[in-house]
């Protein structure tokens, strides 16, 4: 049984086969599977837990190795869904001197924008404990109208709702179609994690603390910021709480937020199998779940390409340990 359905974009990242040069200096790419739902369910299965994604890929060669990176790591396709109209969607991706990356993207329109209403399975939804999503799956029809309906079945069967703004202005009409989209899903959503730059795009407030409170007016019960190498900061309405970031030799920053973001559901998961309330979490235990979710993400990190690099909990472990000593 699935514990963590992940739905939204499943894409070909094509990675600069050089760093430090802009896209179009590039001499080559190579092609890895991603897309941030895709990422955070790999990165839970990795983590040991039963996830699920609902998403849309094309009928051809990029469809099938996304197809069959899911499946090698043990992640349930029943509700991938193959269009046999569009292309799968490609994001070309340079990587600066400094680890952050430059993004282009093409999908006109991309296989996962084509996930429609009737390709929803409320029946799949009811068996899970966790539904998470992203806004990028909510910027144009029919995949917006199937995103809306999706969380209407997690809400009904009483399932957690994680959301990930995911922030990529270039996607949008608008940046104001895009910030009245985003704030859309935040009422709905149970938890919710958004980096600093979106924390300020959405709340027009840069300050952790009033920032997250801006958003928990929203209706969400849980808010994470994610703060790169600073670390991260979680407001739960009743209790906050900061943790630093680890240091690491930083390869590839691709997809740390993924990485973090799988790490603190499956901290969640724990607590809801536990019997917990994941939403009254005094600052110490919060705390905890940033500590594992700062080094899901950390670990990301230090490899190139996201799948590669998503820790199992043994590499954690041992991550931790290695801190704990000083390291």
């Amino acid at each position: 049984m699935v514990d963590i359905i992940c739905l939204g974009e499943a894409l070909i990242d094509m990675f600069s086969t050089k760093v430090g040069v802009p896209l179009e200096e590039v001499p080559g790419f190579v092609p890895v599977p991603g897309g941030a739902p895709m990422n955070v369910a790999i990165g839970l299965a990795r983590l040991a837990v039963n996830s699920g994604l609902i998403s849309k890929v094309g009928n051809d060669p990029f469809g099938k190795l996304l197809l069959n990176t899911l499946s090698q790591n043990r992640v349930d396709i029943s509700q991938v869904k193959i269009d046999r109209y569009s292309r799968t969607t490609l994001a070309f991706i340079s990587i600066r001197k400094d680890g952050e990356r430059d993004f282009c993207f093409y999908r006109n329109p991309g296989a996962d924008t084509m996930l429609n209403v009737e390709e929803i399975s409320g029946e799949y939804i009811k068996k899970a404990k966790i539904f998470h999503y992203g806004s990028i799956s909510m910027i144009s029809e029919p995949s917006y109208s199937a995103t809306l309906k999706s969380v209407d079945y997690a809400k009904k069967y009483k399932l957690i709702v994680s959301y990930d703004p995911n922030l990529r202005l270039s996607l949008w009409g608008s940046e104001k179609q895009a910030k009245d989209r985003i704030i859309e899903g935040l009422p709905n959503s149970d938890i919710v994690k958004v980096n600093t730059e979106e924390l300020e795009f959405i709340a027009g407030i840069s300050d952790l603390k009033e920032g997250t409170k801006a958003l928990l007016r929203y209706g969400p019960k849980v808010v994470v910021v994610t703060r790169g190498k600073e670390g991260s900061f979680i407001n739960n309405g009743k209790n906050f709480a900061g943790v630093e970031g680890y240091k690491v030799h930083a390869i590839d920053t691709t997809g740390c937020g993924d990485g973090f973001t799988a790490g603190m559901l499956a901290k969640f998961l724990e607590k809801i199998k536990q019997g917990d309330s994941p939403f009254n979490l005094g600052s110490e235990e919060m705390k905890d779940i940033l500590r594992f979710a700062n080094a899901t993400g950390a670990i990301t990190a230090t490899k190139r390409g996201v799948i590669p690099s998503l820790p199992t909990q043994e590499d954690i472990r041992i991550f931790l340990s290695g801190y704990s000593k000083g390291n």
